[in-house]
């Protein structure tokens, strides 16, 4: 291996949730950085796509990477795509981080409405009203209003056919026969008052079969971690 190679910094893989841009990791990076070459992933757009297909990008991604030197950080429904990737690829991977990720989604009912619900959203007044709610649901978990304005932006940006796909792989994925096949060091990140996942419940539920896991718990935050203010991935890492 060159010392080129040999001798740069480690990339730290940051695989984003439902709106597949990566974009929502901005607050995170210039800590990270010190450490780590930066990644946040943003998935190509299309409709159509499997798990598999994603972690196959992700693979093409990270090509040429020193072995078990990879970051790989899981937001949200990032969680299982993170959890897919390290199975497929366990020599790639140095270290798993999950904020408020599942193995599978307990909430079966109410992925099913969301689903039934989303082609609703091509429509200029069906996305205002769910901004409003996201945006109150933000300011209920003590996110900024310039964060939130952020968010808004960045949310704009969503492909709606890929986020549709992406609502549904949440309906099939169930990796919780898997999960003692993870044998890279993994922290675990749960917010206590997260209205989309019950956060702590899977994080705990992770925990207790990963091997070399360590959980930490943040009662009074929401399912937008990243975004609040105070948190840094980097410090845990």
């Amino acid at each position: 291996m060159s010392d080129h190679l040999s001798s740069r910094k480690p990339l730290a893989l940051l695989i984003p949730g439902l709106d597949g841009t990566g974009l929502l990791f901005y607050r995170q990076v210039e800590a990270l950085s010190a450490r780590y070459r930066i990644r946040a992933w943003n998935f190509r757009r299309r409709s159509r796509f499997d798990f598999p297909g994603l972690v196959e990008e992700l693979r093409e991604g990270t090509e040429g990477e020193e072995p078990k030197s990879i970051l790989v950080v899981g937001e949200s429904f990032g969680g299982p795509i993170a959890l897919h990737y390290v199975l497929a690829l366990p020599e790639r991977v140095r270290s798993l981080a999950l904020i408020n990720a599942f193995p599978y989604y307990r909430g079966r009912r109410r992925i099913r409405l969301i689903c039934a619900l989303a082609p609703l959203l091509r429509w200029s007044a069906a996305r205002g009203v769910k901004n409003w709610l996201v945006d109150r649901t933000l300011a209920f978990e003590g996110i900024l209003p310039g964060d939130r304005a952020r968010y808004r932006r960045i949310v704009q940006q969503i492909d709606q056919h890929a986020y549709r796909q992406r609502l549904e792989l949440v309906k099939q994925v169930d990796l919780r026969a898997e999960l003692e096949k993870i044998t890279v060091p993994t922290i675990l990140f749960a917010s206590g008052r997260d209205k989309i996942v019950a956060a702590v419940r899977e994080a705990r539920g992770m925990a207790s079969i990963i091997p070399h896991a360590k959980l930490h718990e943040f009662p009074r935050a929401g399912h937008a971690l990243l975004l609040t203010p105070g948190f840094s991935l980097a410090d845990y890492l």
